[in-house]
Formats: C-alpha cells, structure tokens, sequence
C-alpha cells in the first residue's frame, strides 16, 4: 500500500483557532504524519500502519482549505480566482522540481520501458491524474510499486480533484441558501458508504478513487464550519468545554493515531471501516485546540513544527529517493541505504521549501509567479508524456540496444485472458471455448492460476494434431481445492467447478501449476488423489520457473548496456539477478514423487550452473520472460518442448 502527501506547509497566516491565533499544532500534526509515512516507507516492517498519515493529511486539509472557503463565502469575498491562484502558488512550483528531478534521474537510472512509465505519471502528475493512471495500471500483472518513482503523487490528485468540485458545490449551495451542515454531512455519509462498497469489492478502485476519499477531507470540513459557528456564537471565544475533556480527547486523539501505525499493515483491506481510527485522532486533535496537553507539549514542540512546516517537500521528495534507491538495487536496498535516502530527504526539502516554494509564495509580482509556475509544470507534464509516446527514449544508448529496449509482450491474448484465464472478478461461469479438439484423441486439462496459463500457449502448439487440450485457468487461485484466497473471492468456486468438470469427462491427464510458494500447497496433495479416485490417468505437476529479482527485459537491457563495446544480449543470465528457489523446487518435487505422480522441475529445465535461460533464441524477440517469472510465448514453447519424453500424449 502506498501513501500520498496531502498539502502541508500552508501559510502560518491560515492556520488560526477561533480566537485568531496561530496553531502551531496542527503544523506538528502534520509532522506526525508525515514521519509516519517516510517511516512506513523506509521501514515498513517497524510500523506497518504508518500509511495512515495520508487520512491524517486530508483531514487537516479539509479542516484548512475549508476555512477559507467558508469565511469568504460566508462575508462576500470569496473568489474563484483568488482560491485557485492560492492553490497554484502553494503547489506547482516543489511538484515541478519533483517532475523534472525525477525525469533528469530517470534519463540516467531507467530502462526505456520504466523510463516511459515515469513519463506517463509524470504527465499524470502534472495533471493530477495520477491516482486515476494508477488506477487504471493496478492489477494482477502491474509493476511493482516499489519500482514507481512517482507513485506517491494519487493522493495530490484527489485532493486537487476534490477541490475542484468543492468551492463550486459550496458556492452555489451559499447562492441557493441551502444548509452547509446537513450537506456536508450527506455528502461525507454518501462518500464513506462508497468507500465501504468498492473496498469489499474492489479494493484498488477504493484505493484510488477521488469519491472514495472525499470523506476524509470532508471530516476536516465539518471540523472547520463547527468552529466557525462557534466563533460566531462566541464572540471569536473557542466552543465551552472543560480543559480536562479537551486533555482527554487529545490523549485520545494521540492514542487513535499511534494506534493505527502499529496496529494496522497492508494487509488489511483499506481505507473501509479502519480508516476512522487515523480519521478520528485527527478530528479529535484539531477540535480540541492549541491549549491541550498534546497539542500543547507533543505537537508544538518546536522541532514538530519545523518539520511540519516542509512536511509537503519532505513527502514530494522522501518516496522518488527511495524508489530509485530500489530500483538501482533491483528490489533490494540496505538498511543504510534507505536511512541515508530519508536523511537527504529533509535537506533537499527544506532547500525546496526556502529557496522555491516560500518565494513564489510570498512577495510582489504575484501574476508573472503564478504564470511562470503553471509554464515550468505545463513543461514537465509535456516532456513526460512525450517521453512516454517515444517508449522511452530506447535510441539513449547505443542503436544495438534498441531491440531489448523496445520489447514487449502481449500476456492477455497469449494467455486466453477473460475467457480461459479469468480476471480476479470472474467467476467460472465466464470460461468459453476452452478446449481445443483433436478428434479421436486423448484429453489434457490445464488447470491452475497465471503459472498455469503461460505454458498455455508451448501446450498449444504440442497439442496440435496430437491432443485435445482444454485450459482452466485463473489468477492469483491455485489448483487445490478448499482454499480461499484473499482479494480473489470467486477462487474456492472456480476450482470446484474445474473439477466438476473434470468429474464428469475424465482427462487423459491433468497439468497442475501455479506458483506454489504463495498457496498452502502441502494442501496439494488431497486434490491430487481426487483427481485420480474419479478416473484422471495421469496427474502431472509442474515446479516454479526462474524468478528473476527485476523484469528479465530489464535485466537484459541492464546486462547490454553495460558489456562494452559490443552490447551483447546474455544468452544466460545468474550473477545475483535471481531469487534462488532450488530449495523450495526440491522439496516440492519430493512431496509430489510421494503421492505417486509425475514432477517436471521448470527449474532444472531452464538452469545449470552458468545460469538460467534467457532467450529461447539467438534474438531478441525471444526473451522467456516478460516479468520476473511469467513465460513469454516463445519462453512456454521453449520450455514445454523440453518437458520429458512421455509427459504429454503422443499422436495415435
């Protein structure tokens, strides 16, 4: 799970209490915030919650824009113009220097297929898009999101978003004299009831989507109407309260948010029902005032303030250090590595801050700033997008790269996608013309989740005149019956009804494969002796392929560009680019030769001692994989034409 920065830093001058006085809490809350997350991300394993200072951000942004909007609506002078040129000032000019820092590095660090990506979610960003592109990418095969420099952008979209359609709602309910709080309360009632539905159905949409988040920010509204009234009602007094009920809900609130980071993790589905724990410490911290206890001693602390103050640079800067950290480690980054990167962090955010975002901010020549900020974002927006129609840039290096750089693979019709390789939301009903008939011929049945559908296409061609193949296959599901796999709710029905299936015509033989280290597969072999009690002839389970710590593509660009001078095309890649599985490979194939059946080791077929295979050919176009251990066609046929003799059935 991955955590955006909300809009931190705002001018000392909006935030006030009720009573007109800077509220150097809320700059401290913003600090809670955001060290939770550069921790989170530096080192997620000692607070695994720490994501949840994004909902932090939004509330306190809902809470401080909101403000604005109201007192000006509410005396007259709210204008359109004045708000958005505010938000330009505050925004463009660090988002800027982020974009085209992280296109300078990207130039040097990136392979061109990465190197395009960048320039799509630089365009995204510069557009404030980037929670939607990143919407659409998010699926079973999408790139890691360790390897999205960028990828902390989404939240910076939603609340851009929201604040789009906010000023105008608001405006226009001022105009047509309807009451702010029943609105802001159906509006945040509709939005958290979204939120619940697409997070137990669709937990990326959830994720992602602006109407799903609107909620949080719309707390923060609530917060910021409810102190207006009360400093209207109160002659500019905070609303009347005992000091030690505010200290109560402000150790509370503390409590709630310290709470989330050590108790949540990314495995629980999010935002739903566990967001209103960070929801509402923030809530309770900024309802309470400057004056209680943990407002007072823990958030004011000067040095919280401080970095409350470029909380925003610091989350611009923290995520694309990290991430380029990782990708130049290939997934991987040493304790040391990642401390120095947050450390470095803070001095680039603070340059940021001082020297771009406090002069654009501040001064005269207000109209050539706000000019020059939306030209130089404009710029970077249009470099990325051109980035990444031109695929990258694959010409950087010398023209014998060109062809790894530009390759690319096409899973979904190679693997029968949506139809005999079912998406996360398909049931087994959707399967459709599945079995390729070679009449008078014995039947093989395909059966497992994407480590299954990639020998599809080495099978197919096996097939042709000599078997009848049919393919079940489904992501992220495994061929063992009675498991439940979480985010892939149709998975325990899917394989009841392959084996139905297969109850009712028994196969020839049946192929078993998936990547088994994720599935409970000493399970396995209660499905194996199913299968053979209702008369399969021959079960047939297929070991993991090489898995490589970064795209192969990648690594063989890499591996190009740095054999001098002829930029050779490795024919057989080990020297620490692959996650070693010779253990769990051997250790499975001994649990399946004990229930009696056949074990192809993938492994063994494709490796030995000088290292794992590459290409099936003496070319480019035949990369074996397209990721870190999905088959390519070329790398299915490779593979399935090198299975032992009398593993598949012989034409008659």
């Amino acid at each position: 799970m991955t955590i955006a920065a909300s809009d931190p830093g705002l001018p000392r001058l909006v935030l006030q209490t009720e009573a007109g006085r800077y509220r150097p809490d809320i700059d401290g809350l913003r600090a809670v915030a955001i060290l939770s997350v550069l921790a989170f991300h530096a080192f997620p394993g000692w607070v695994p919650g720490g994501y949840v200072g994004v909902d932090v951000f939004f509330v306190i942004s809902g809470f401080l824009i909101s403000r604005i909007v109201f007192a000006g609506l509410a005396d007259g002078t709210f204008r359109f113009r004045h708000f958005y040129a505010r938000r330009i000032r505050r925004i463009f000019p660090s988002l800027a220097v982020i974009l085209i820092a992280a296109l300078a590095l990207g130039w040097f660090v990136l392979p061109p297929s990465a190197y395009a990506e960048l320039g799509k979610h630089v365009a995204a960003g510069a557009g404030f898009v980037s929670n939607i592109a990143l919407w659409l990418e998010a699926g079973y095969f999408d790139s890691s999101a360790d390897s999205k420099p960028l990828l902390h952008l989404w939240s910076l979209g939603i609340e851009e978003q929201f604040y789009i359609v906010f000023p105008l709602v608001f405006h226009f309910a001022t105009r047509w004299r309807i009451a702010r709080m029943p609105l802001l309360l159906g509006l945040g009632a509709l939005s958290f009831a979204l939120n619940l539905f697409y997070t137990a159905r669709n937990p990326s949409a959830a994720f992602y989507f602006p109407h799903t988040r609107f909620w949080e920010l719309l707390a923060g509204c609530i917060l910021a109407d409810r102190s207006l009234a009360h400093a209207r009602v109160a002659s500019g007094k905070a609303a009347p309260s005992s000091e030690r009920m505010r200290d109560v809900a402000s150790v509370l609130g503390v409590g709630a948010i310290v709470v989330a980071i050590l108790v949540l993790d990314p495995a629980r589905s999010f935002p739903g029902w566990w967001a209103l724990i960070p929801v509402v410490g923030a809530c309770l911290l900024i309802s309470v005032g400057p004056d209680a206890i943990a407002n007072r001693r823990i958030l004011s602390h000067p040095m919280m303030v401080g970095i409350g103050l470029i909380s925003f640079q610091l989350y611009l800067w923290h995520w694309p250090l990290l991430a380029f950290l990782r990708i130049d480690g290939h997934g991987d980054a040493s304790t040391a590595m990642r401390t120095l990167a947050v450390a470095v962090s803070f001095p680039l955010a603070w340059a940021t801050y001082a020297w771009i975002d406090k002069p654009v901010r501040s001064g005269s020549r207000s109209r050539t700033k706000i000019t020059l900020a939306c030209g130089v974002l404009a710029a970077a927006g249009i470099a990325g997008f051109v980035i990444f129609r031109l695929e990258g840039l694959p010409a950087r290096g010398a023209e014998s790269l060109a062809a790894i750089a530009r390759f690319k693979f096409q899973y979904a019709p190679a693997y029968r996608e949506g139809t005999c390789f079912l998406r996360p939301e398909q049931s087994s009903a959707e399967f459709n013309d599945c079995t390729q008939t070679v009449p008078g011929s014995e039947s093989v049945v395909l059966w497992g989740d994407s480590h299954a559908a990639h020998l599809y296409p080495g099978l197919e061609e096996a097939s042709r005149n000599h078997f009848t193949l049919t393919q079940y296959t489904a992501s992220a599901c495994a061929p063992i019956l009675g498991i439940d796999v979480a985010g892939r709710p149709h998975c325990h029905e899917i394989n009841d009804d392959v084996f139905a299936r297969i109850t009712r015509a028994p196969p020839r033989e049946v192929i078993l494969s998936a990547y088994w280290s994720s599935y409970p597969w000493p399970r396995l072999s209660a499905t194996i002796d199913r299968l053979l009690a209702v008369g399969v002839g021959r079960v047939v389970v297929v070991g993991p392929v090489p898995r490589w710590k970064v795209g192969l593509p990648q690594l063989l660009y890499e591996a190009a560009r740095n054999d001098l001078p002829q930029h050779r095309v490795p024919r057989r890649l080990l020297d620490g680019q692959l996650v070693v599985e010779e253990a769990f490979d051997a250790e499975l194939a001994k649990a399946v030769d004990r229930v009696g059946v056949s074990y192809i080791s993938a492994l063994s077929i494709l490796c030995n001692d000088t290292g794992c295979t590459t290409l099936a050919r003496d070319d480019t176009a035949s990369v074996i994989a397209w990721d870190v251990f999905h088959l390519t066609t070329a790398g299915s046929k490779y593979l399935v034409s090198r299975f032992p003799a009398g593993t598949l059935p012989a034409a008659k």
